[in-house]
Parts: structure tokens; C-alpha cells; sequence
């Protein structure tokens, strides 16, 4: 059984008029929200490197462990484990962005999928985050701490300007336990004075296009990535922008079809770099490092139906869809359907057959070889059979650190 976290929300002095009292009074959260938002959080990048094994293969499971070794969960708290200052601001940091972002959907009623982070402006300071409801446009930033006083946060989210036409520009506080500080979770809302403002129209699909983005960049191949993430980031979309085909796996899931990419706990480059030390064989390296790391697997993947409709350019689609969130725990595994239609699957020791059929053994060994290869320098022939004409059927000479080139692929 999951725990499930209770934050009680607390208004502060500055937050208590209408668009805040007596809306949301507390929110849930549980560690597959966590990781989540941990992916959320990271900045996408606009193009992926061919070679780009860290950023693909190392960061989901390297960051769901250390969430799930350093952040605790109890009914009425929400404990930072860590004791090194920049890890444990790091923590910190993202249980203000879960917590937040949680609040800022509730209070609102509108899916985290039609937010759209704020870039760094030339001059001023800036928040994180905004949406258009009802033709208002909020702008808010969400922030963590594990310090028995916030009054400096307090003051700094007051003090923050921006250059756009927001109606009211908001944030919160999670106020969570760490090592030196002992105490129950709480949500501090913060507010500058609200303005009435003319209203303003928003683009849902685009931030959509964007939000999804962040997810595809772990999960859909590098080269078909930058095909879309420069689409989006273009004035013209056109449609076909993502090849279903082009996924590594599928998993089926209360009726839909989920596509996506599978991640391994042995692939996170500290533990790639155990398997080159130690190995006698390439067989005898997988080995101790299975026996040392264990099997952890993960699935990331998006709802088939909403991939269609970014490809048809289905704006109704798109605004109106919200998938049933689901969250099913078992021995050593779970399944976390969330409302933007984003699957996660774990699965330690082979506990999800499913996710053992998709991502088998051999294919985490092929995949370990390739990144050991990258982490030493060494590329390969891709020697695939050529299509282009004049070499129909010749081997493919272009050298690469992935199974195949990008042509090939």
C-alpha cells in the first residue's frame, strides 16, 4: 500500500481574499508523483546529440533513486533525508515543485499539461510558471525548504516582478522536515494583491506540444526528438511530427496503448563505469554488477491516443482529454497512470512480466556495451545496409556509439 502524504494548505497574510480561501484546504501526494515532477523539472534540451547516453539513459533511474532513497513519506510528512547541503536543497527544491504545482492545478482546475514555464527575462526577477484560466493569466513559483523559518521566501516571491499582463502572481512554500528541523508538512501561499487586467487569450495545444516534450525527450529516439522539438518551437506544425514507429517499446495498460522507452538502474553511468572495472568478460562484468546493483527496471510512456492527436493537430482533442489516474502497487512494482495520460511503470526483480518482455536482459547487456563503448571512446561501424542510391545494400560505414546510425534507425 502507498503512502499517501497529507500537506494542509496555510494562507498566508498576503493570500487571504477570495481567489484563495476556502478552495483547496490540503492536497495528496505519493512518491510516483514525486518522480515525476523530478522529470517535469528538468530543463529540455532543443537537441539531443547522438551520443547522448547520460541524458538518456542515466537520469530516470538515477534520479528516481535518489528520490526514493532520500525523500520519506509518512501520513503528515514529507522528510528530506539528505545531510549534504546541495543535495539536500536539491530535495528541497523539488518538494516545493510537487507540492506547487499539485496546489496551483487544484486551486485552478486546470491539467499541469497546460502550464507553460516562464524563460529567463533580459532584466528583473521572474517566477516559474504560468496558465491562462477564464482569460486570466496567473503567473506563480513554487518553492521548498527544510528551514525552521521561510520569512525570506516570503519576501522574495512578494518582490517578484514581470514584464507580462498577469492578473495575479502567486506562490508557495513547502515547509518540509529535514535533519536538523523536525516538524509536519504544510503549503504556505503566498500573494501579490491581484490586478484587474484586460483578458488575455491562451494557446493551450502549444503549451501541450511543449509540456509533452519534456517527456519525449526521454522517451522517443534522439533523432525523431529533434524533428519534433523543433516543430514545436517553429510557427508552423505540421502534422505526422511524431513516428509512432519509432518508439523503443509499447505497454498495454487498462485498455490503452502507452509508447515509450525502458530504463535500467545498471545504466546509470557511475554504475557502467562499476561494470568496466570489474568485468572479466562482458558476461562476468553484467553479472557482478546485477548481483551488486539488483534489477531495476523502468517504463516511461505517453498515451498512444494523445500522440495522435499532436500528429492531426486535434486542438479539441487535446483540451478536453484527461485520462482516469490510476496507481496500482504491488510486490516490488508499480503503475502510475497520471490525468495527462503519462505511464510509469516500476518493476524491481523482474516483478512486472510485461516490462520483462519489453526490456529484457539481453537487451539491457546490449545496451550496457554500447554505453560502456561511449564512456571509453570508442564508436563503431554502424553496418547496416544501405538504401541511397549508388550503395543499395552496402554496409554502412558511418561510426557511431549506438546500435545503429541515425540514418539507420
Amino acid at each position: 500500500m502507498s503512502i499517501k502524504t497529507i500537506v494542509p494548505i496555510e494562507l498566508h497574510k498576503s493570500a487571504k481574499r477570495k481567489e484563495f480561501e476556502g478552495k483547496v484546504t490540503s492536497i495528496e501526494l505519493d512518491k510516483p508523483e514525486f518522480f515525476k515532477y523530478a522529470v517535469y523539472q528538468r530543463e529540455v534540451k532543443q537537441h539531443l546529440k547522438e551520443s547522448d547516453f547520460d541524458y538518456l539513459q542515466s537520469f530516470v533511474p538515477f534520479m528516481a533513486g535518489l528520490y526514493d532513497d532520500l525523500i520519506e513519506l509518512t501520513k503528515d510528512k514529507i522528510i528530506n533525508l539528505s545531510k549534504d547541503d546541495r543535495t539536500q536543497q536539491q530535495i528541497s527544491e523539488l518538494a516545493g515543485v510537487a507540492v506547487g504545482l499539485k496546489y496551483s492545478t487544484l486551486l485552478l482546475d486546470i491539467g499541469l499539461d497546460k502550464f507553460e514555464k516562464i524563460g529567463i527575462p533580459v532584466e528583473g526577477k521572474y517566477l516559474d510558471y504560468k496558465v491562462v484560466v477564464d482569460g486570466k493569466l496567473y503567473e506563480m513559483e513554487a518553492k521548498g525548504t527544510t528551514q525552521a523559518s521561510f520569512g525570506k521566501m516570503v519576501k522574495d516571491i512578494i518582490a517578484k516582478k514581470s514584464f507580462s499582463e498577469a492578473h495575479i502572481k502567486f506562490g508557495t512554500i513547502a515547509a518540509i522536515e529535514g535533519h536538523r528541523h523536525s516538524r509536519t508538512v504544510k503549503c504556505v501561499v503566498v500573494d501579490d494583491p491581484p490586478i484587474e487586467r484586460q483578458q488575455v487569450e491562451a494557446d493551450y495545444f502549444r503549451n501541450q506540444l511543449s509540456y509533452y516534450a519534456v517527456f519525449l525527450g526521454f522517451i522517443l529516439d534522439p533523432k525523431y526528438y529533434n524533428r519534433y522539438a523543433n516543430r514545436v518551437t517553429g510557427k508552423v506544425f505540421p502534422r505526422r511530427s511524431i513516428a509512432q514507429s519509432k518508439f523503443f517499446g509499447q505497454y498495454e495498460f487498462n485498455g490503452s496503448t502507452y509508447l515509450g522507452e525502458c530504463f535500467d538502474n545498471r545504466l546509470i553511468r557511475r554504475n557502467v563505469e562499476l561494470f568496466l572495472e570489474n568485468r572479466a568478460s562482458d558476461n562476468g562484468g553484467f553479472d557482478l554488477l546485477t548481483q551488486a546493483m539488483g534489477m531495476t527496471k523502468f517504463f516511461i510512456g505517453l498515451d498512444e491516443k494523445v500522440i495522435i492527436a499532436i500528429n492531426k493537430k486535434d486542438r479539441e482533442f487535446m483540451e478536453n482529454y484527461r485520462s482516469e489516474r490510476i496507481f496500482n502497487t504491488g510486490d516490488g512494482m508499480y503503475q502510475f497512470l497520471d490525468v495527462d495520460g503519462i505511464l510509469i511503470v516500476k518493476s524491481k526483480e523482474g516483478a512486472d512480466e510485461q516490462l520483462e518482455r519489453i526490456f529484457t536482459e539481453a537487451e539491457v547487456q546490449k545496451r550496457l556495451g554500447f554505453y560502456a563503448q561511449y564512456i571509453r571512446g570508442i564508436a563503431h561501424e554502424c553496418g547496416q545496409p544501405c538504401h541511397s542510391p549508388g550503395i543499395v545494400g552496402k554496409s554502412c560505414a558511418i561510426r557511431t556509439f549506438r546500435e545503429a546510425c541515425h540514418w539507420h534507425r
